[in-house]
């Protein structure tokens, strides 16, 4: 028979956890579920989309050259626009007050005036300002380039340089956030050991912050992915001008929006597994 104190000291049976069930999220979702379905279900018997025609533009070669056009001047304008995020932010935390002043305007316009009117601007008001561009071989009369504005800032030179730039604002600032985010210490150990400032940001600072903007800068890329729609507004034939065009013709409005929306979340997947890569190659630590 167990004793008071052996009974005392035996184990207790495990409880079972009961979770509370949040029935108002439940509730909520519930009713964006069937908001879902109401909507599709409007769509499907009105008939707004011809599956057949749907299938037919998808894998037209004008869009695939359209959704091709609108990878290639997304990801350039992202390359350019991290080069010179990096050179604006670098400006700023520089500790000159001229530099980062200058830097600091730089990020306000950008970010403070549409991406659209900036696109605008510069394919129209560039070729005003600048009737004939030359660039003249350093000590000599011989010209590398001569040639009018207009025929060097087509759509693409113009949507490229309008999309770097107004990127560049918002890189800039994640880039700087970055640099921030690194501990001070190791910089001033580095500077202990005989690097130079140069060297701190190029071998210590720059390489730890690319890291920690890795997710905000792959945020980045999606966005300048559907941004390149913005350049049909100078007529560039990215993807979403070539639908236009098409629809404007045949009159299958849904059809091509909807065919062009797929290629932009095909996209946005595409850039979605570059990040989802380099974030698993380069781990935090």
């Amino acid at each position: 028979m167990m004793t008071a104190a052996q009974s005392h000291l035996a184990p207790e049976p495990a409880q079972e956890v009961v979770h509370r069930r949040n029935w108002g999220a439940w509730l909520l979702g519930f009713l964006c579920l069937g908001l879902v379905l109401a909507i599709l279900r409007a769509g499907i018997e009105a008939r707004i989309l011809d599956p057949g025609l749907f299938v037919q533009y998808l894998f037209s070669r004008q869009i695939l050259i359209g959704a091709r056009n609108a990878l290639v001047l997304g990801s350039l304008a992202m390359v350019l626009a991290c080069g010179v995020g990096l050179v604006v932010a670098l400006m700023r935390v520089s500790g000159n007050p001229i530099m980062a002043s200058l830097a600091a305007i730089y990020v306000y316009f950008f970010r403070g005036t549409p991406m659209l009117i900036q696109l605008l601007f510069w394919f129209n008001a560039v070729p005003i300002m600048f009737g004939e561009i030359r660039i003249p071989l350093p000590f000599t009369d011989v010209l590398l380039l001569q040639a009018q504005t207009t025929q060097l800032v087509t759509p693409f030179v113009a949507a490229l340089i309008g999309l770097s730039l107004a990127e560049a604002g918002y890189m800039s600032e994640i880039i700087r956030t970055g640099i921030q985010a690194v501990d001070q210490g190791q910089q001033a150990a580095a500077r202990a050991l005989g690097m130079t400032r140069a060297q701190v940001m190029r071998r210590v600072v720059i390489p730890q912050a690319a890291r920690i903007i890795l997710p905000a800068g792959g945020n980045q890329y999606i966005m300048m992915l559907k941004s390149t729609s913005l350049a049909s507004a100078i007529g560039y034939l990215e993807l979403l001008r070539i639908a236009t065009d098409i629809y404007s013709s045949n009159f299958l409005v849904v059809e091509l929006l909807t065919v062009a929306a797929v290629w932009y979340l095909v996209m946005t997947a595409f850039a979605t597994g570059i990040q989802t890569v380099l974030e698993k190659t380069f781990p935090l630590r």
